[in-house]
């Protein structure tokens, strides 16, 4: 029964030491106790251009916006909803106005 109870001991330490070794390099996180996509932020597309630049497609709020980040910052700019960009090309290719 001693020999039960040392290995309980052991295995209880060892538990709580492995979640310390988590905890320490952030990755002990109750990220699964909140459900996704339920902020007003939703990221549509992330595409990365080079190892240190990457392009975001984020919705907020019902806009588009395109964000492109790179090591000394990032930049920011409004991108026009799908289906509308969509109606409007539409309606330059009806009309014969091709840019």
């Amino acid at each position: 029964m001693e020999s039960l109870q040392a290995l309980a001991a052991v295995a209880l330490l060892a538990l709580v030491a492995a979640a310390a070794w988590l905890a320490a390099r952030g990755r002990l996180t109750a990220s699964w106790l909140r459900p996704r996509g339920q902020g007003p932020a939703e990221l549509v597309q992330r595409l990365p251009l080079t190892g240190q630049h990457s392009l975001h497609v984020v919705r907020l709020s019902g806009e588009t916006l395109v964000v492109v980040t790179f090591p000394n910052g990032a930049l920011l700019g409004k991108s026009p909803a799908f289906r509308d960009a969509l109606a409007e090309a539409g309606a330059a290719l009806k009309g014969g106005d091709l840019r």
